[in-house]
């Protein structure tokens, strides 16, 4: 349960540092984040599958899909 709780404020923390609609380096993330390099890769893959970003695998750069940042920004200020 512990994990679960650690990995949902680790995605809640990269969709915050995304929110911008940026693209933003993989490392980048994973630095500011203090995540693993295993635990990025599977947070990476929950939110491709879930068409929530947009992943650029030549450059390593990751930014937010534009349905998802439209979402977030609506909730922030809801």
């Amino acid at each position: 349960m512990g994990e679960t709780l650690t990995t949902s404020s680790k995605i809640a923390e990269i969709l915050e540092l995304l929110s911008n609609g940026k693209w933003c380096m993989l490392e980048e993330i994973q630095k500011k984040t203090k995540v693993d390099r295993e635990q990025m890769q599977q947070i990476i893959e929950f939110l491709k599958e879930y068409d929530f970003v947009v992943l650029d695998e030549t450059e390593k750069k990751i930014r937010l899909n534009k349905l998802a940042q439209e979402f977030l920004t609506q909730t922030a200020t809801a």
